[in-house]
């Protein structure tokens, strides 16, 4: 649905998480011809600073499940980044 709206990506990238990484997504983004993008593996300071910060908001309490809008997720976003 997200790529109807939107259009496809040119290049997705993620931590090395087993979602992330798993043949069937990795498939998938190869079907869409999106390029994967991948933190070095065992490389702690690739990404340090987003890595913390995402945790940050991930973590918090007013994180919620479930994004009902794109620009529901936007406004969240914001709220955080103006705290953070």
């Amino acid at each position: 649905e997200m790529f109807g709206i939107h259009g496809v990506p040119h290049v997705l990238h993620a931590d090395r998480g087993t979602s992330m990484t798993s043949k069937t997504i990795a498939a998938l983004l190869a079907d869409l011809e999106v390029t994967q993008s991948h933190s070095r593996p065992r490389v702690s300071n690739d990404n340090p600073y987003s890595e913390s910060l995402f945790k940050t908001m991930k973590y918090g309490p007013l994180f919620p499940e479930r994004f009902s809008s794109l620009s529901e997720a936007r406004a969240f976003l914001s709220e955080f980044v103006d705290w953070y």
